[in-house]
């Protein structure tokens, strides 16, 4: 059994023009580990695929299981259970609190686990070891830098050790050398066994991929080996 299995899955938007289909049918099996990448246009479905594969939003038909579990027969808070306890999210405008600290911004997952402060606290210190910025912690976001933003958000994604992080455009906006030092990162925690599956407009990142779908339209036009493979 793969850890992502991904059968008939559509989504379609109602809009005034009528019914927009986002996604038609798409059907991938991921197996535990992979770093997979998604390109594609503008409009091919690659953000409505994330947001249905991250328990975000409900598909129009189709079934999604991580780790043989279906997402969409889930309760609501059964659902959010399993996106604290499997999943880990980083986003391209990183969504730290301003007011909070390095650490704090860390720490938030943590907060709905009963846990004590102290463990909390030693928890998200070990995740900003992980990406490299321990001694960042008690800055704010307005006093990093946006590859510094990043790795804390990578961290605040780890800290609950998931076994699937999804990435949004992590280094959308990025130059190119801090974009290379975050897929080195990743690269670095997929090695230690967590499934990544990022979404992405550049193509100089698929040599860290070990495979690579291309959404069309809604459906995948392309399904292959990558360099990272």
């Amino acid at each position: 059994m793969a850890f992502l299995e991904i059968a008939g899955l559509e989504k379609n938007y109602r809009s005034e023009a009528g019914v927009v289909a986002a996604l038609k049918g798409v059907e991938l099996q991921v197996e535990e580990g992979t770093f997979l990448g998604v390109m594609g246009p503008s409009g091919s479905g690659k953000s409505t695929f994330l947001s249905c594969l991250g328990g975000l939003c409900h598909p129009s038909n189709g079934t999604i299981r991580v780790d043989g579990i279906d997402l969409y027969h889930l309760s609501g808070e059964r659902l959010a259970d399993f996106r604290a306890e499997y999943l880990g999210f980083v986003f391209q405008s990183f969504n730290l609190i301003p007011y909070l600290t390095a650490l704090e911004n860390v720490m938030l997952p943590l907060a709905i686990q009963s846990l004590a402060t102290s463990k909390k606290r030693e928890r998200a210190e070990e995740a900003l070891q992980r990406v490299g910025l321990a001694q960042r912690a008690d800055h704010l976001p307005s006093q990093l830098s946006g590859g510094e933003q990043e790795r804390v958000a990578i961290a605040r994604a780890l800290v609950n050790a998931p076994p699937l992080i999804l990435a949004d455009e992590p280094t959308g906006s990025l130059d190119s050398a801090t974009s290379a030092e975050i897929m080195a990162l990743l690269t670095e925690i997929n090695r230690t066994g967590q499934t990544i599956v990022m979404v992405t407009h550049n193509p100089d990142n698929r040599r860290y991929f070990h495979r690579m779908i291309t959404l069309r339209d809604g459906r995948i036009a392309e399904d292959q080996t990558t360099a990272g493979g």
